[in-house]
């Protein structure tokens, strides 16, 4: 048998049963929940969704930025989910490529207090009902007491 033609068979990217929990002491959000995928050598694959639905945290995980709570990331016939953060580091600079989502918002701060800093530093001492009234704009009012580690890409975005 041919070794080039069983790796052409190999899967680019499979996903099984992975699910990534992130937050503690009952205020936890599941971002995946169960995904099993399959992606073939060779196509194009869109990841889409409303934002918060776990398209940054899919990407995370299959690229090995983050580690999943459960389930398994193969990246062909590589195992993500045992492997050390050197061999990690090693193949995600042989293998992969990136383009990252970076907004710069300070991370010991709630989105609130994110949107709030700019005019802070202007010399400005904005009211909370602009705040919320800005976080309300774009969908996030709920969302304002929550740290950007608590927040999808998309919403760090729009706090941004």
């Amino acid at each position: 048998m041919n070794p080039a033609a069983s790796t052409d068979r190999v899967p680019a990217v499979r996903l099984r049963s992975v699910t990534r929990s992130y937050g503690r002491d009952g205020s936890t959000v599941k971002a995946l929940d169960d995904v099993s995928l399959t992606i073939r050598r060779g196509t194009f694959t869109a990841v889409m969704g409303p934002s918060g639905s776990g398209k940054s945290t899919l990407l995370h995980c299959v690229a090995g930025l983050d580690r999943p709570t459960g389930g398994r990331v193969l990246l062909g016939d590589t195992d993500l989910t045992g492997l050390s953060e050197a061999r990690l580091t090693r193949l995600r600079r042989g293998r992969i490529g990136f383009v990252f989502q970076a907004f710069n918002l300070m991370p010991s701060l709630t989105a609130a207090q994110n949107v709030a800093l700019p005019l802070r530093l202007a010399g400005r001492r904005p009211r909370k009902a602009e705040v919320l009234h800005a976080l309300d704009q774009v969908g996030l009012r709920g969302r304002a007491g929550h740290r950007p580690g608590e927040l999808s890409g998309g919403q760090q975005q729009r706090v941004a």
